[in-house]
């Protein structure tokens, strides 16, 4: 039997918050600047004596004082595709929401590939998910998982799976391509619930 690794995609910001600055995550500030605290406050150690990992403290900083020194805020680790204004009001579609996610993702070197995702319409999509052990053997994608995507916090979702992908499956194999696909929305998690192939 074809055995199909479950992988598990991790909500935005729950992961690699406060680590080191290889695992550091940028957050869109209220003024709309991308800010990497964990990287700002490493880079510079005056700043970490001073604030440690406080990320308003440290942003405080850069705007009253490091932005006119010169100071980075951002890791060169990443590519940072500037965030499109919603089309409508104020609120992004989820439409628009997948769109930033997978423009982050593929400027940083992650093919969207719908074709991961093989057969699964007419084999373990037609089922209840938490019954595709079941329906496994006619499958022809790849791996895939559950998770959710929390419409407030895309870009640190996106830069997050990105660290994530990073992480091989024990053969040396990173994760290159990247596609998803919305179930619905979850009162429960008040995000949206996605189920995800990687390969």
């Amino acid at each position: 039997m074809k055995k199909k690794i479950m992988l598990t995609i991790l909500a935005a910001g729950m992961i690699l918050g406060n680590a080191i600055t290889s695992y550091a995550i940028p957050q869109r500030m209220d003024d709309g600047t991308l800010f990497d605290a964990d990287y700002y406050a490493e880079t510079y150690y005056d700043l970490m004596v001073a604030y440690g990992r406080d990320t308003k403290k440290l942003y405080e900083h850069y705007v009253t004082c490091g932005k006119a020194e010169g100071r980075q805020i951002l890791s060169s680790k990443f590519v940072y595709p500037d965030l499109p204004a919603p089309a409508l009001g104020d609120t992004y579609t989820i439409d628009e929401l997948v769109s930033i996610y997978r423009n982050i993702v593929e400027a940083n070197g992650i093919t969207w590939d719908p074709s991961l995702k093989g057969n699964w319409d007419s084999t373990i999509g037609q089922h209840d998910l938490f019954e595709w052990y079941n329906y496994d053997d006619d499958y022809t994608g790849t791996g895939w998982g559950t998770g959710f995507l929390d419409p407030r916090n895309i870009e640190q979702s996106a830069y997050s799976d990105l660290l994530s992908f990073e992480f091989d499956d024990g053969t040396g194999h990173h994760t290159t391509r990247r596609y998803f696909e919305v179930l619905g929305w979850s009162d429960s998690m008040g995000m949206f619930e996605i189920v995800a192939w990687g390969g």
